[in-house]
């Protein structure tokens, strides 16, 4: 989108919000018992279709079981390497129907995606909050399902810059269920039980103080976090302190930030939150200062938002 240079006052270029067509919804098909379930899947060009291995050993082919062919649009695994206790993600790119299989236990074990142009009701995984900076590195970290439908969280990757890529799961439970609406609160630096509201990363130590947040959909097989992979994988990013931060460039690819972007001087025991609606609304100017977090509930954190910008930043954004 380009935009013309016009005179507007510097209150009302703050209040515009970063307009992207990146989609980043998710739909989750499980295989095992020599199925994929469910079957056939509803989603819209732009989201991504997550498979989960909860069993068995076996491939999720594109093409046409009764062949079986593969057609090239996507592979995990091959005919003489079926995978186990995998995961695997694409990003849909057309509407249309795409049929995918299983090589060594075609054609019965077999699946479609069905893909519209847009209205399906999908889950929506985001970053919502964040709290950096609190005593002993007891920091937290929010995701919500801002999407319309429930949606399964389960072995997605959270990656703390410098730190540390984060598998989200309870115990050896691949499932981390989540609504419409729900939300999800991660404990760094803490040890405990974690369920379908709360995970435990005892493994990171402290969120930096200058740093980012990047959110991925699972994949074991292209697992690269940069690059082509990490551009079809990435499904939310935040930074702040200063632009520049660890995969910054794959989410500006992706659609999510702008260069060199990142919420400035905040203030320390002070949260980071997406203020932002449902569905097409990402980057920095979606993101404020607030005061009191209400980590894990739906409340007005928003309400009254202290978005620190410059007219630098805005001139970046907006040219």
């Amino acid at each position: 989108m380009t935009f013309r240079p016009i005179r507007r006052s510097l209150a009302v270029l703050a209040a515009l919000v970063l307009a992207t067509t990146a989609q980043a919804g998710q739909m989750r098909i499980n295989i095992a018992n020599f199925s994929f379930s469910p079957r056939a899947t509803n989603l819209n060009q732009g989201d991504h279709a997550v498979w989960i291995w909860t069993g068995g050993s076996h491939t999720c082919t594109s093409g046409d079981s009764l062949a079986p062919t593969p057609d090239g649009t996507f592979s995990a695994g091959s005919s003489t390497t079926p995978l186990s206790g995998a995961t695997f993600s694409w990003k849909s790119d057309f509407s249309g129907t795409q049929k995918f299989f299983c090589f060594p236990h075609a054609p019965d074990m077999a699946g479609r995606l069905i893909i519209g142009s847009s209205g399906t009701p999908v889950s929506d995984f985001r970053l919502t909050k964040v709290q950096f900076g609190n005593t002993g590195g007891l920091d937290f970290v929010e995701i919500a399902n801002i999407g319309l439908a429930a949606g399964d969280l389960g072995m997605y990757r959270l990656r703390v810059s410098g730190t540390a890529t984060v598998t989200l799961k309870k115990a050896a439970n691949t499932n981390l269920l989540v609504p419409s609406g729900g939300r999800v609160v991660v404990y760094i630096n803490r040890a405990g039980t974690s369920t379908d509201t709360s995970v435990y990363v005892p493994s990171v130590a402290a969120l930096p103080t200058t740093g980012s947040l990047a959110l991925y959909v699972p994949n074991t097989v292209k697992t690269a976090l940069t690059g082509a992979d990490g551009v079809d994988n990435i499904i939310d990013y935040v930074a702040w302190g200063a632009g520049g931060q660890e995969n910054e460039a794959t989410a500006v690819t992706a659609g999510f930030w702008s260069s060199n972007a990142a919420i400035q001087n905040v203030a320390p025991g002070h949260t980071i939150a997406f203020c932002g609606a449902q569905g097409g609304q990402y980057g920095v100017n979606n993101w404020s200062e607030i005061t009191v977090a209400n980590f894990g509930t739906a409340a007005a954190d928003c309400t009254t938002p202290t978005l620190r910008t410059s007219w630098g930043r805005i001139k970046t954004l907006y040219r």
